[in-house]
Formats: structure tokens, C-alpha cells, sequence
């Protein structure tokens, strides 16, 4: 609870910020010799120049107000299962706190096992195409049957695809907000919600209570990359947040990865520029972004944990086999798929009906079809 305290002292000095905080912890560790500080001890601090040592000296008499607002903070967290973090805890994600601006303070709600080392965070619009929803489904359930944690933004679309498949594989998610962990945003997640806090943690920067507000995002971003080893952007537009979080990461000197999508479909217009300037290295299957990562995740991946192969077609007749295996991961029109396959359109259309009723396919307007991740 001290050092809590300190901590949150320095968060309300003006103009100090997190990575000048970061600093003074290291030069000062201990609350009482900060407070024991002159002017001039202050200044010889990295960082420290005679103004913000003057707003820090200005800001000491508010001391026990500060620390009565905390122990209130406190309290009120504590009653609704979220724990308070700091840079000096163990609890504190390890590769958070090797960013430049990592945040002072962190609220956690939910399991209190969190892990980042090994993690990896997936992101994208909140408009996704049936494209841009299997290929996170895909890629999601392949991070699962690794174990590797992964880290979302719990918005619509992609982020909630994110959460959903881990919950489903039994996997650990991690939602970073871009608001307080007591508030429940977008408001349709509220069974999400729930189920998260049993299979990972809420994570966020914003003391309980504060509303999502727009100017919050981009902070929150900062973090979903800088807590993974990793980023993967599954479509975006050209000014999607996901732009923003893959921008972070390469500051932050992590990994960014980019799924391609059609050249003529604004949901990739953003990831497509990434791959095209070098920003995300291009990546279609788990495997590009484990050979990536090999060294950074040989420690802890298991050696018998492989990606199970799919042996779905054995059960199928010749006609579904065949056309289980043109389908893909590409939506394609039954006039496409009857000129590939060769059987006629009646023979298609039963068969497909076939692996719609055994849950292998999914029918999409206009006589279009999509395979549905198993």
C-alpha cells in the first residue's frame, strides 16, 4: 500500500508523465526519501530539470490529500475484485514495463495468474467481413491449441471474435480497455464480460469508473502492443485504431504482422498498406508468425504441442471432400465452385447442404459459401 501511494502521488504531479516517473523509481525507490528530497537532489535525477522538480515541490502539500483519495481508490477496488498494480510489483506485465511510456499504475480484474511474456495480441476493425471473421477465428483457435495467451481491445468485431474463440478453446485472454475495468463497453459484451474475468483479466490504465472516452484509445492501444511479444492486424481501414496499435509496436520494437486481404475490399485497405510499406510483415498461416517468434517462444512452447491437422475429410464423400477443399478460406460463389469442381450445380448443392448440416461450411447471401473454422 505504500509504495502504492507514492506512486499515485507522482501520477497527479503535473507534467511528470510515465516515463519520468518510471525514472524517479529507480533513482528513488524508497516513498520517504523521496519526500526528503531537495530541489537539487530532485534535479539530479534523469529527466528531472528545474521546472518539473518545481511542480513536484509544489504538489508535496497536497501529500496527505492525495494519499487519503488513494486509500478511498483503494478500498473501492478491492470490494469490486480489482487489484491495483504497480511498476514495482511482480504482478506488473513484464514486457509492459519495458516501453518507453509504460504506465505508473494498472487495474486488473480477473485471474490473478496474468502472464504477458509469452503472449500475442490480435486486433482488427469492428466492421470485419466473413473473410476477416474466419481468418481471426482461424488464427485465434491455432494460438489456443499452442497455449499462448492472447491479448485484445474488447470492442465489436474482431477484438470480441478474439475473446470469444479463446473462451471457447479454454485459452487465457487478456481485454485492455480504453475505460475503467468496472464499466462494461460496448454494452452488448455484458455476457462477454463475465466470462473474460473466468478465463483471463481486464486490464487498463483508467482508475474504476472513468467513461470510455475517445482521447483514451490510442492510450489503450499502446499497451495491447506493448504487453505482447507480438501484433497481428486482421483487416483494417486506412484509419482504423488498429493502425495506430501496429504503429506502437513498432516504436515499442515488437513484432507486426498483417493478414492480406482483396484489393477491393476497405476493410484491407489498412492492412494492405502496412504489408505494402514494410510497416507488418505479410502472414497467412500460424506458422509465418511462429518462425518469427521461434526464439522468443522456444522456452515455452511445449514440445509436443503442435497444431492439430484437420482429418475432417475422411468422413466426407467423394463431391464434399472435393468441394470442403476448393472452399478454403476464400468465400466462393456456387458458379465458381461448380466450374472447379466439376459436378453439376444440383450434385453442389446437395453436397453443400451436407456440410452445412455437419457445421463445415456456412451459407452467405447470394449463393456463397465460406468453411467455418473447426
Amino acid at each position: 500500500m505504500k509504495s502504492l501511494k507514492y506512486i499515485y502521488f507522482l501520477t497527479k504531479v503535473k507534467k511528470l508523465g510515465n516515463n519520468r516517473i518510471k525514472k524517479i523509481l529507480k533513482a528513488v525507490p524508497d516513498e520517504d526519501d523521496f519526500f526528503n528530497c531537495s530541489r537539487n537532489d530532485l534535479k539530479r535525477i534523469d529527466g528531472i530539470d528545474s521546472i518539473i522538480s518545481a511542480e513536484m515541490l509544489k504538489e508535496t502539500p497536497n501529500r496527505q490529500y492525495h494519499e487519503s483519495e488513494f486509500e478511498k481508490e483503494y478500498e473501492s477496488a478491492l470490494k469490486n475484485g480489482i487489484r491495483i498494480v504497480s511498476l514495482m510489483d511482480d504482478e506488473y506485465p513484464e514486457n509492459l514495463k519495458m516501453i518507453y511510456d509504460a504506465p505508473a499504475l494498472l487495474f486488473i480484474k480477473g485471474k490473478t495468474d496474468f502472464t504477458d511474456r509469452y503472449s500475442l495480441s490480435i486486433v482488427g476493425t469492428r466492421n470485419p467481413t466473413e473473410y476477416g471473421k474466419y481468418t481471426c477465428e482461424k488464427f485465434t483457435h491455432q494460438l489456443s491449441e499452442l497455449g499462448i495467451p492472447v491479448i485484445s481491445g474488447f470492442a465489436r468485431g474482431i477484438d470480441s471474435i478474439v475473446h470469444k474463440e479463446c473462451i471457447k478453446k479454454g485459452n487465457l485472454t487478456y481485454a485492455v480497455l480504453g475505460n475503467g475495468v468496472d464499466i462494461v463497453y460496448p454494452p452488448e459484451n455484458r455476457k462477454l464480460y463475465d466470462e473474460i474475468i473466468n478465463n483471463g483479466a481486464f486490464i487498463s490504465e483508467f482508475s474504476t469508473g472513468t467513461k470510455p472516452e475517445k482521447v483514451n484509445f490510442p492510450r489503450r492501444n499502446r499497451i495491447i502492443s506493448g504487453i505482447s511479444l507480438g501484433s497481428i492486424i486482421i483487416e483494417s481501414g486506412l484509419k482504423g485504431g488498429s493502425l495506430l496499435t501496429a504503429e506502437f509496436a513498432n516504436d515499442q520494437n515488437r513484432e507486426v504482422f498483417a493478414v492480406p486481404g482483396y484489393i477491393n475490399s476497405r476493410q484491407s485497405e489498412g492492412t494492405n498498406e502496412l504489408i505494402k510499406n514494410g510497416q507488418a510483415k505479410l502472414v497467412t498461416k500460424i506458422d509465418d508468425i511462429l518462425v518469427e517468434l521461434e526464439f522468443k517462444l522456444k522456452n515455452y512452447l511445449n514440445p509436443g504441442k503442435e497444431i492439430k491437422e484437420n482429418k475432417i475429410t475422411a468422413d466426407l464423400s467423394g463431391n464434399e471432400k472435393v468441394l470442403y477443399e476448393i472452399i478454403g478460406t476464400e468465400v466462393k460463389n456456387i458458379d465458381l465452385l461448380n466450374e472447379e469442381s466439376g459436378c453439376p450445380v444440383s450434385d453442389c448443392l446437395v453436397s453443400l447442404l451436407n456440410l452445412e448440416f455437419k457445421g463445415l461450411v456456412r451459407q452467405l447471401p447470394g449463393k456463397n459459401f465460406i468453411r467455418i473454422q473447426q
